[in-house]
């Protein structure tokens, strides 16, 4: 017996889960969104190095602007706790090799912006809410999932039973609703974790990005609305990575700027430190029938170049396109061959991003002098290539 019927169900009320949901909104068509997760709280008011969400993300102007075309981006802009970089500082901590991006080699304002993750999913949830066709279940797990011919069939938590013509699955890196729809992936385990926390620095950051590849992994600092507030990715190997969540914070921060070899602003305090494991991961078909991925579900890739929301923003922004353009021409919009041009549009450029971020996986992570030399030669002469210089701003900006 079905309890509820609707056109759409996206699985995860994530920022791309919720971004897709908005991209399709003003078809009209029924849309409903579950979450196993509490509805997020209120965003923090703070200034203080406690106050600052420790996940944060980095969005690309191509991202600020499908964001404004969804009607939430001003919000965001409205809590006054962005953090617009300018420059950004790249440099191999094993040599002499340093690469600097700047917003006026393309003629921006900025070349991105921070954003506390928090606040982008309030800010998309608000927006979801003011819309009469889409409604959200929070505390709402996905227990299973059938794709049948003319609709997919869901079990949630609460014992109900959904119908839909169309499923997304945008419920992260490990989706549960990919399983449930038996589509393959592949994946490579970095054998790293990704220590994430929030830092105060002196001198400020003066609207920089700041990265280091060091051998046990990327460090990056990414600035934030207070001009002596960063908020830190550190990705290290396992063995290393729980002897720096335990450490003392004065332990920490004399580990911190050592890495930093005095190339970037010093640490001076750090906030409550978290850890996560550091796995690609890219799902051999994007689509089976009426069932669809978005962002991590399709594709999660390593955060070094801070790319993967952005990856997960396009996905949502190109399928709800697809999904608007057959409906208005009366179209089987849920058709696989809908479903297939969506993945087209995506793959190639998602499973270029993840060899890219491979590839510098790979190439800084080695102790091979050799490569160590040719590494701190391509970033150097990188630097001092306009052309070069302008197609590596552009990749990390989506200008491209």
């Amino acid at each position: 017996m079905t309890d509820q019927r609707v056109d759409v169900a996206v699985i995860g009320g994530g920022v791309v889960g919720l971004a897709t949901a908005l991209a399709a909104a003003s078809t009209g068509l029924r849309i409903a969104i579950f979450d196993a997760n509490d509805s997020p709280a209120a965003s923090e008011s703070g200034r203080g190095i406690h106050d600052w969400d420790r996940r944060v993300t980095a969005l690309t102007p191509a991202s600020v602007k499908f964001l404004e075309s969804l009607g939430v981006w001003q919000s965001i802009l409205d809590t006054r706790r962005i953090g617009s970089y300018t420059d950004m500082i790249v440099w191999d901590a094993e040599g002499t090799g340093q690469i600097q991006f700047s917003a006026s080699d393309l003629h921006i304002d900025a070349l991105g912006h921070i954003v506390e993750s928090s606040i982008t999913t309030r800010a998309l949830v608000h927006r979801a809410e003011a819309y009469p066709n889409v409604d959200i279940h929070w505390n709402t797990r996905l227990e299973g999932l059938s794709i049948r011919e003319h609709d997919v069939a869901l079990e949630t938590s609460n014992g109900a039973t959904i119908a839909a013509e169309l499923v997304i699955g945008a419920d992260g890196g490990r989706s549960k609703s990919r399983g449930l729809a038996q589509i393959r992936t592949r994946e490579w385990r970095y054998h790293q974790n990704a220590i994430v926390a929030t830092i105060k620095v002196n001198p400020g950051h003066d609207k920089a990005c700041w990265q280091a590849f060091l051998p046990t992994g990327p460090l990056a600092l990414l600035p934030l609305a207070e001009p002596d507030v960063c908020s830190i990715v550190w990705s290290l190997d396992e063995d290393l990575s729980q002897r720096w969540v335990d450490a003392t914070d004065d332990d920490f921060l004399g580990g911190l700027n050592r890495a930093l070899s005095d190339r970037g602003p010093r640490a001076i305090a750090v906030g409550a430190r978290q850890v996560f494991p550091l796995v690609q991961c890219h799902a051999v078909d994007y689509s089976r029938g009426r069932f669809v991925l978005v962002g991590d579900a399709a594709h999660a890739i390593h955060p070094l170049a801070g790319q993967g929301i952005n990856l997960g923003l396009s996905d949502a922004q190109v399928l709800g396109e697809e999904i608007v353009r057959v409906h208005q021409r009366r179209g089987e919009w849920w058709s696989s061959q809908t479903m297939k041009r969506y993945e087209r549009q995506r793959k190639g450029e998602n499973l270029s991003m993840m060899a890219m971020m491979q590839a510098f996986k790979w190439g800084f992570g080695s102790r091979n002098p050799a490569l160590t030399m040719m590494r701190n030669w391509g970033l150097n002469s990188v630097d001092t290539l306009p052309m070069a210089k302008k197609w590596f701003v552009e990749q990390a900006t989506g200008s491209s």
